[in-house]
């Protein structure tokens, strides 16, 4: 018989968690198992929602032990912005997200997707009737999740900041979508021109692109006076800046942190745009150079917009515990254009935004495989384990690269685990796409073989079994093909086997260069 769980009041023997200063910690909860009924304190109500998840999958497991315990999350922000290129998700999808995230503890969806034409390119103009529904809709369904939708406007491409009638076209664009129930708002200049291109700003704000940062910081201040404050909605701006990427000061974030208003947050990706590390001295010099704002990694993991040829389905990697206590106020994964291999890496990010110090990338990354793939998680554990490498430059199957290696050392005799290897990859090509999951994978599933024709290749040509002309025209195939899979590997093995460096991949016809999917 499932035990009586009910929420109560604090007592001395059951309080919420506190951090140093005596303050309770948002979202925190503490729970006290009797032999036939649980007692919650919880912070909040998501705090609570926590605690009810928790008694539910340990009571589901048989293992709610008598006892009590806390825990609370180390950053404010957790979640995820649909900030790429490409294909925005569809309506289904992030309904289906948001209730993810909410299962995951994660509290931020930030809606940014940059071909929406009214988040971005038409940032002035209103949404149509249906595509408002949707948006209104979404926002319920996070707000029962749990989680909290952040409308980021992008009004940076062409809003002329001394002109008034953009602040009003603003303020009228805000004031509509909080009809639909929107409650927290960004505003984004990522990616658009250095400096300020209309006259009229140049001359009140001054040139270069210090007068950009001024730019941008006196609007987010004035949108936040003059239209959140008196909607109730002050103290919780967020922004983008066009100097998003790096950790020291600059002339744009001097000009841009004098003219922030006091709490606006500021969304950062590192040291670089896509990045492999972030450390605690990176955020420290980052927070400074914003001017102590609140500071969010707009984490660009495990984004591919900038080479749809790759899947990145591994685990967060390179993020040290400390940035916490740092100066980061919270993260946001940026991820794939594709939404179901996307959940993945979403589901590690989650582990590591909770607990930091307690992160495991090996076990977190297990059990996203088990959790999204469920019943087919042994099946496309080959698949995943052939795109879990983070950086975009990093080995992308060092284990399958080690086992090429020992078989060139045994003179390009295959050794028991890389033949097992290679089977387990080519029997990925074809598979049903019975499941959304697999639908989204099947590109990189059938990209296998490529990979595997070019190893064999390789080898039988070390052998003296086969001629350089198949291996070169292997790697021809592989290369050429619009999605690889440990394409790396297979290159290495052609270069090796033929004595010579061979040309890189080239994008098909029809498939944007990375510059062009980055910006305008």
């Amino acid at each position: 018989m499932p035990p009586t769980v009910s929420v109560i009041d604090e007592t001395d023997a059951l309080r919420v968690p506190r951090d140093a200063s005596g303050r309770v910690r948002p979202e925190s909860f503490a729970i006290a198992v009797g032999p036939s009924a649980v007692r919650i304190v919880a912070a909040d109500r998501v705090g609570e929602r926590h605690a009810r998840a928790l008694v539910a999958a340990l009571a589901a497991a048989g293992e709610l032990r008598t006892g009590t315990v806390s825990d609370w999350p180390e950053l404010a922000d957790r979640g995820v912005i649909e900030g790429f290129y490409g294909a925005p998700w569809t309506h289904a999808e992030r309904l289906r997200l948001v209730e993810e995230l909410g299962r995951l503890r994660m509290n931020r969806y930030v809606y940014a997707p940059k071909d929406d034409p009214y988040h971005r390119r038409l940032w002035r103009e209103s949404y149509p009737e249906t595509e408002a529904a949707q948006l209104a809709e979404l926002v319920a369904a996070a707000h029962e999740a749990g989680v909290e939708l952040v409308y980021a406007l992008h009004p940076g491409l062409d809003m002329v900041h001394a002109d008034e009638a953009d602040h009003a076209a603003l303020a009228r664009k805000a004031r509509e979508l909080h009809a639909l129930g929107i409650r927290r708002f960004a505003l984004l200049f990522d990616d658009i021109q250095e400096g300020l291109p209309d006259a009229r700003d140049r001359e009140r704000f001054g040139d270069g692109v210090a007068g950009a940062g001024r730019a941008h910081g006196e609007s987010c201040t004035r949108f936040e006076t003059e239209v959140l404050w008196p909607l109730g909605l002050g103290g919780q701006l967020l922004m983008v800046p066009t100097d998003y990427a790096g950790s020291d000061a600059s002339p744009y974030r001097e000009a841009l942190a004098a003219a922030l208003g006091e709490g606006i947050g500021v969304f950062w990706t590192g040291d670089d745009i896509v990045v492999g590390a972030v450390t605690d001295d990176q955020v420290r010099r980052a927070f400074r150079a914003f001017g102590q704002h609140p500071l969010v990694l707009w984490d660009n993991f495990p984004v591919n917009d900038f080479d749809r040829s790759r899947a990145f389905l591994g685990p967060l990697l390179g993020r040290e515990a400390g940035l916490g206590r740092a100066g980061l106020t919270g993260i946001v994964a940026n991820p794939m254009v594709e939404f179901e291999p996307s959940r993945f890496a979403i589901h590690t990010v989650a582990a590591w935004a909770w607990n930091p110090d307690a992160y495991d990338a090996a076990v977190a990354a297990e059990a996203a495989l088990h959790a999204v793939a469920g019943a087919d998680a042994e099946l496309l554990r080959p698949l995943v384990a052939a795109a879990s490498s983070w950086p975009p430059s990093a080995p992308q199957h060092p284990e399958l690269a080690a086992e090429v290696d020992a078989a060139f050392a045994e003179g390009g005799v295959a050794g028991p685990r890389l033949r097992a290897m290679l089977a387990e990859l080519d029997a990925l090509a074809g598979l049903e796409e019975s499941t959304p999951l697999r639908a989204a994978l099947r590109p990189w599933a059938d990209a296998a073989p490529a990979t595997t024709t070019v190893i064999r290749a390789a080898l039988a040509h070390v052998r003296g079994e086969g001629d350089a002309d198949a291996v070169e025209a292997a790697w021809e195939t592989a290369r050429t093909a619009r999605h690889g899979l440990a394409r790396d590997v297979a290159r290495a093995a052609a270069e090796r086997a033929l004595g010579r460096t061979l040309p890189d991949r080239i994008r098909p016809e029809g498939e944007p260069a990375a510059a062009e999917a980055a910006g305008d």
